[in-house]
């Protein structure tokens, strides 16, 4: 059985530094308008689509990009100062485009807020990450959106995006972690869901 802390630093060792080059590649940017199409358009350098978009398609990938830099030309810049107001944004532009769901929503932001240079101080709860979430034996109490000070360590020494990605590749070993304290939210393990308020399954 592993510890929080085992989970944390093979974290570290096998995915933090993959996670921070994939990053680095929408930070190159050359200015805003750049990064929003970079965003949108999901490519890593070798010009293939991120595995959580390939089912939106290309298609529909630029079409969305090609929104959003209208879009911004209405918007004012000054708004895009933190994670949630971005978030909002691109929201607003896939709200236009079928095809999109939380996850895409949830990326493209993070590649833009990347670009700005933000640091997440929230995680936001979808799919397997809310797994993972109640693996640790906390509960989501109608709750989209959990700050990162209300998680044990050694997990919340990572920015909210990196505790994202966490909770949704170790959900499992999550579930059969050692902890400190009695786990009181149930919450399915492997081949099982959950539905949170919003009727997303987990």
């Amino acid at each position: 059985m592993k510890s929080y802390t085992d989970i944390y630093e093979e974290y570290h060792k096998n995915v933090y530094l993959y996670a921070e080059k994939e990053y680095s590649w929408y930070k190159q940017a050359d200015n805003l308008k750049d990064a929003i199409r970079k965003a949108f358009l999901s490519e890593d350098e070798q010009g293939k689509v991120h595995p959580h978009q390939r089912r939106v398609g290309r298609q529909r990938l630029a079409l969305a990009a090609d929104i959003a830099l209208k879009h911004l030309d209405t918007q004012c810049v000054i708004d895009f100062d933190n994670f949630n107001s971005i978030y909002q944004f691109v929201q607003d532009v896939i709200n236009k485009v079928e095809g999109f769901g939380e996850l895409a929503n949830y990326d493209v932001a993070l590649r833009i807020t990347k670009y700005l240079g933000f640091q997440l101080q929230e995680v936001y709860l979808h799919a397997g990450v809310t797994i993972g979430f109640c693996a640790l034996g906390l509960n989501v109490k109608e709750r989209d959106i959990i700050p990162v000070e209300e998680f044990p360590e050694p997990f919340k020494q990572l920015s909210g995006d990196h505790l994202e990605n966490l909770l949704c590749i170790y959900k499992e070993v999550l579930a059969d972690s050692s902890v400190e304290f009695p786990k009181t939210c149930i919450c399915p393990k492997t081949n099982s869901s959950c539905i949170n308020k919003n009727g997303r399954v987990c």
